[in-house]
């Protein structure tokens, strides 16, 4: 079983509140389901295996809150697919996603475990939670 803390990150260049700042936090479930439709294969497509493997996770990931626990196989399928993905832009938050995925391990450490829950209503910033 490995363990993904799935954390929402601002972007340190938006103040909060500020325009442009909804639009610029990286949500990590939506990170994941991103690399998860997009094909390994880009001019082939997703072969049937591919999808079940998809699906399997994107299943896993409508359960979760605030952790992404997968099976070792299903682990494995995201990490290859994190890796082969072609990202849209340059950013230190992305690389810190992909980190991640890359040694998840069967716990999450402190730092992971908090994380930062941002209100999308109005764009506040919440109080740090505890996500075990």
């Amino acid at each position: 079983m490995k363990r993904i803390p799935l954390k929402v990150i601002p972007d340190p260049r938006f103040p909060i509140g500020s325009e442009g700042f909804e639009q610029n936090v990286i949500v990590y479930s939506e990170v994941v389901r991103q690399v998860i439709r997009r094909p390994l294969d880009q001019q082939k497509g997703a072969d049937i295996e591919e999808m079940r493997k998809g699906i399997r996770i994107l299943d896993q990931l409508d359960k979760s809150t605030t952790v992404l626990e997968l099976e070792d196989a299903d682990w494995e399928h995201l990490k290859t697919k994190t890796n082969a993905m072609p990202w849209a832009f340059v950013d230190k938050r992305i690389i810190e996603f992909v980190d991640l995925v890359n040694a998840a391990t069967d716990t999450i450490t402190l730092n992971d475990s908090l994380s930062v829950d941002i209100d999308r209503a109005d764009g506040r910033l919440e109080e740090p939670v505890q996500t075990v």
